[in-house]
């Protein structure tokens, strides 16, 4: 019975975990780009008076999210900010095609102390394994892992496998899938 009750809480975590990636745009946010792994997330206006999101800090702009110094390593962990401003870490080194299938490594660390196992241990990160389809623009959760501390380190609590997550849908617009297939499909 607590199995299940954990089983049911890591679910409703995949599902909120991948709601907010796959969430609307929100104006003026659609042209992102990615933050620096070391670097925090910052709100400028030009004097054209067109939102610019940089990475490093400038005079008169709004600090939207301060540098983590716990960001994985830059050369193997490329940042990816989806349309709702969460930032996930694309893993370029675990990336593996074949034929018009590429499948992918995707890390995202959850809010501080809000989810929680129903022992009460809080879950900090994922790592999520997915599948991209060139062929037809769709993508694929194969697995995810759910870990105790940020950045997918600490102990492994549990990893949701699931024939309903397996199954290709399409990447919205915005999403960091959408954004994978863009620059792996070529």
């Amino acid at each position: 019975m607590l199995f299940r009750i954990f089983r049911c809480a890591a679910v409703l975590y995949g599902c909120a975990i991948s709601v907010a990636a796959h969430a609307e745009p929100v104006a003026g946010f659609d042209n992102r780009p990615a933050a620096a792994a070391a670097a925090g997330l910052y709100e400028c206006q030009q004097p054209s008076g067109t939102t610019v999101f940089r990475s490093t800090p400038r005079e008169g702009c709004a600090v939207l999210a301060a540098p983590d110094p716990a960001a994985p390593d830059p050369q193997r962990w490329l940042p990816l900010m989806g349309a709702n401003g969460v930032i996930s870490y694309f893993d370029q080194v675990a990336v593996k095609r074949a034929g018009p299938e590429v499948g992918v490594v995707v890390m995202r660390n959850a809010p501080s102390g809000v989810i929680r196992t129903t022992s009460g241990e809080p879950i900090r990160s994922s790592l999520k394994r997915m599948v991209l389809n060139c062929a037809s623009s769709m993508v694929a959760v194969v697995e995810q892992t759910l870990y105790t501390k940020r950045f997918g380190k600490g102990e492994a609590l549990y990893t949701i496998r699931s024939p309903q997550l397996s199954r290709f849908h399409p990447a919205a617009s915005g999403s960091v899938a959408a954004e994978l297939l863009r620059r792996l499909c070529r």
